[in-house]
């Protein structure tokens, strides 16, 4: 048997040795017989209904032992390559396999970026669906999707004005001369002691006096009142318009909400009902002031937007896919402040003003490495000064490094999602194009206006067709 072979690829044949083919048996090329399904016995040689081009490569990786890629070829091409002749990845040489896992990274930073903007509730658009599903699928969209309607994206606008209304509310409730004077405070405790109550309030404290001395007045009332509801209406009718109950306690924004449910009406309650009993009952203040602390975490509804922005959801994710390197910087940032917490403590050992423990330590350690430095605890002595100074200097260097991290992937993921937006804007026009082929000058018109406008919503596009396009996966 001669040691040639002739190898037809895509229609163009290549010719080798046997000899060479069988140096890697466990491979397509190297296992092959005159009884294999690619023989061609009337011209004697093996067909392969592959691209010639890229056979070159792979006929060098026998020849050589070691696979070396050309960089101008998409890295899903070897992909499939290297599967469908049974290569191994391992064959790859050092030097281009980085070339080799660049299209895997990026084809998970791409499905990354789709699962997130995925629209949760896909159900309602694979099926015809009831008038009261239909009715839910409206409220649901109304409620969650920014870009499904103009009427959606005016509520989130409005949504976006009583979250940060809500976030002043509480401010407006603890400036002096927002508030009404009702009693004074001598009155006040005469006539907690005429009723034999106890009274927790202290005198000399200005910010308790000022709390039980004066009310809201009753338009913020009102107002927190309005807000409160709002929220109850908005949260009742988005948990009823949910198709997928399960998920919805899967998102922390739908958790955060029951949580102010129940803490907002329950402050309401109680300023309602059980205001006087906050003079005498300590336990019920703690309870209240617990949910008023609640109550302000109602500004991290802010997040709910960032469907509508779609940068701010980026970022947001640069920072979920940054929580390796964050939580490696928290750990060592643990280290240094509870190694200079014991250096400036032993520093200062003889100097009896300053540092008298180290938790004391430990807080110097804090303000110091994140620069804020406010001044109440120093060191005096130049040991101590030294020890501030490596502390302070750590901390600088310690605190740059997540930003690098943070701005790599956020980078990376706007750059890969602006790819996404502009490849979902093409396929709109050309789903348009393919409806009304008349109006291809129309859609030429806004294609050029893409680079210009990249925030360009593809239902503009989407107005030159009948059939509305609500493309949920892309």
């Amino acid at each position: 048997m001669s040691d040639e072979i002739h190898i037809n690829v895509g229609g163009t044949l290549f010719e080798t040795k046997w000899s060479t083919l069988q140096r890697h048996c466990d491979t397509l090329l190297g296992s092959l017989t005159t009884t294999s399904e690619y023989y061609n016995k009337d011209k004697k040689q093996f067909f392969f209904d592959r691209n010639p081009e890229l056979f070159n490569t792979i006929l060098d990786f026998y020849r050589n032992g070691v696979i070396h890629f050309p960089t101008h070829i998409c890295g899903w091409n070897w992909k499939q390559e290297l599967e469908f002749w049974r290569i191994p990845v391992t064959d790859i040489s050092e030097c281009c396999y980085p070339t080799y896992i660049k299209y895997e990274k990026d084809q998970n930073l791409v499905n990354y970026i789709k699962s997130a903007f995925v629209v949760r509730t896909a159900e309602y658009q694979t099926h015809k669906v009831s008038c009261l599903a239909g009715i839910k699928q409206r409220i649901w969209l109304f409620l969650e999707e920014p870009t499904s309607s103009i009427a959606a994206k005016i509520f989130s606008i409005f949504y976006l004005l009583i979250v940060l209304l809500s976030a002043i509310t509480p401010m407006l409730a603890t400036y002096p001369d927002v508030r009404q004077k009702f009693v004074d405070i001598d009155v006040l405790i005469y006539w907690v002691n005429l009723n034999g109550l106890n009274l927790w309030i202290n005198k000399e404290n200005p910010k308790e006096v000022m709390f039980v001395t004066t009310v809201a007045p009753k338009w913020l009332k009102d107002l927190d009142l309005f807000i409160t509801i709002f929220f109850s209406c908005e949260q009742i009718l988005r948990f009823a318009s949910c198709s997928r109950k399960k998920e919805y306690f899967k998102d922390w924004l739908n958790v955060l909400d029951i949580i102010l449910f129940f803490a907002m009406w329950t402050i309401f309650i109680i300023d309602q009902l059980f205001e006087e009993k906050l003079l005498e009952n300590y336990e019920l203040l703690i309870f209240y002031s617990v949910c008023y602390c609640l109550a302000v975490f109602r500004l991290l509804r802010f997040f709910r937007i960032t469907k509508q922005y779609s940068a701010l959801r980026i970022l947001l994710m640069s920072v979920r896919a940054s929580i390796k390197e964050l939580g490696l910087l928290s750990i060592t940032f643990i280290i240094f402040v509870l190694l200079f917490a014991n250096l400036i403590y032993f520093a200062e050992l003889r100097d009896p003003t300053t540092f008298p423990d180290m938790v004391i330590g430990l807080w110097w350690s804090v303000v110091t490495m994140t620069t804020v430095g406010y001044g109440d605890e120093a060191p005096k002595s130049a040991l101590g000064r030294t020890v501030g100074s490596l502390c302070a200097v750590s901390g600088l260097l310690l605190l740059a490094m997540p930003i690098a991290v943070i701005a790599g992937k956020f980078n990376d993921l706007y750059e890969k999602n602006a790819n996404r937006e502009d490849f979902k804007k093409l396929h709109t026009i050309r789903k348009v194009c393919k409806v009304h082929p008349a109006s291809n000058i129309i859609t030429l018109k806004q294609s050029k206006r893409l680079k210009n406008t990249p925030d360009l919503n593809t239902r503009e596009l989407e107005s030159n067709s009948d059939n509305k396009i609500f493309d949920i996966d892309m």
